[in-house]
């Protein structure tokens, strides 16, 4: 259940930078079941889940991450496995690298676009509209600051962008990689998974 929605929002996150709250509903009821199947041992998920959920949350609400991205880190804290969530960050982690040496190779982390391309296109992160000579900064809140942009748009306007990276297709990946390596690693580790 939390590999499909972790492949759903993988695919809405790479193609709209949004995921729709109903992916995850697969992943809490999955997340649940590892909850409930880990018992007697429940302390060691229940410590997981608030301390990485907790930092999830706080970056949440300070806005360097989206609010998908700080569910998904909180549904990976669930898997009962004693080393997760580690192995899955860390894929992640690789595999995020990879994209994003490959984006600033390709001149994408920071430019400016024309008006109509930013509202066409959802992987850019607004940092400052221009019209004209005037510089107008957005909310650094990654949650906010593309809707403060297009709620008036000026068609005239340019506007400085970095490439938002699609931080929940990187999660979903290291997971499901750390779910590979874990069945041919350590097969009876992965069968006694929920």
């Amino acid at each position: 259940l939390i590999c499909a929605s972790f492949l759903i929002a993988a695919y809405q996150d790479v193609r709209e930078r949004s995921v729709l709250d109903v992916v995850w509903a697969p992943a809490i009821a999955g997340a649940a079941y590892a909850i409930y199947a880990s018992y007697p041992g429940i302390e060691l998920i229940a410590l997981k889940i608030a301390l990485i959920g907790g930092i999830a949350a706080f970056f949440t609400l300070l806005g360097f991450v989206g609010q998908a991205d700080g569910i998904a880190i909180i549904i990976i804290a669930t898997d009962p496995y004693p080393l997760s969530p580690l192995p899955a960050l860390v894929a992640a982690a690789a595999i995020a690298l990879a994209h994003i040496g490959y984006e600033l190779a390709s001149g994408n982390a920071k430019k400016t676009i024309p008006m109509e391309q930013f509202l066409r296109e959802q992987r850019w992160i607004p940092k400052v509209v221009i019209v004209g000579e005037s510089r107008t900064a957005v909310d650094r809140d990654v949650n906010v600051a593309r809707d403060e942009v297009a709620a008036n748009p000026d068609p005239e306007a340019t506007v400085e962008v970095t490439y938002g990276v699609p931080t929940v297709a990187y999660l979903g990946l290291g997971y499901l990689a750390f779910l590979a390596y874990l069945l041919v690693a350590n097969p009876a580790a992965f069968a006694a998974l929920p």
